[in-house]
């Protein structure tokens, strides 16, 4: 029912609405990191990679929407490359039920919606994750997009391929794979953290 961008604009929302009142729960506008999985592998890392955007957020441009780091796993990275395992598929189905327009006549808005196509310089840290038996988006699509940000950024971009992993391999409860997953996540955000702390530091000494 509802086509692209729609989506990363709901994810900016979200991001500006947490930047506005998150501290009323407690929590920290200065320090929100993003993740998610499969298409939210695809939008944590679009979102990561245009902050403050304004294409992708109509009546809302002045807002905040950057992040201190991401972490997406399994994500679609390239909407435009046919090359590999499963591309043409995964660009027949955007064009039938996500963007809903033939990529011949509009390839500007798959390609603004690549993250591999908006990599930066000022990218915030990066922890990529993919399993490496992976038969919905194979381990192909996170191993590129990781080099390729790695060649652009100037922060650091970790990547981790999980042995015998599938698709979603994080959602078993009770995995192995999921907890181990879930406690490098945890360390790498809380490396960027205190990374961040040690650097707000050495300014104001």
């Amino acid at each position: 029912r509802n086509t692209w961008p729609d989506h990363i604009v709901d994810v900016k929302r979200a991001l500006a609405w947490i930047k506005e009142h998150i501290a009323e729960y407690g929590g920290d506008p200065d320090f929100v990191a993003i993740s998610g999985g499969s298409a939210g592998g695809h939008l944590s890392a679009l979102a990561a990679l245009t902050a403050d955007d304004p294409q992708f957020q109509p009546g809302f441009e002045d807002a905040d929407t950057s992040v201190v780091a991401a972490v997406p796993i399994y994500g679609r990275y390239d909407w435009v490359s046919t090359k590999g395992h499963g591309r043409r598929e995964f660009l027949a189905f955007l064009q039938k039920f996500v963007v809903q327009k033939p990529v011949l006549t509009n390839r500007q808005e798959y390609v603004d919606a690549s993250p591999t196509h908006r990599l930066r310089a000022d990218a915030p840290p990066f922890f990529i994750l993919h399993g490496q038996d992976d038969s919905i988006i194979p381990v192909p699509e996170g191993r590129e997009f990781a080099e390729a940000l790695r060649e652009v950024s100037t922060s650091p971009v970790v990547y981790a391929e999980i042995p015998h992993a599938q698709h979603a391999f994080d959602f078993y409860y009770g995995s192995p794979r999921a907890h181990y997953t879930a406690q490098a996540v945890e360390e790498f955000l809380s490396w960027v953290q205190v990374m961040r702390t040690a650097e707000a530091e050495d300014l104001a000494g």
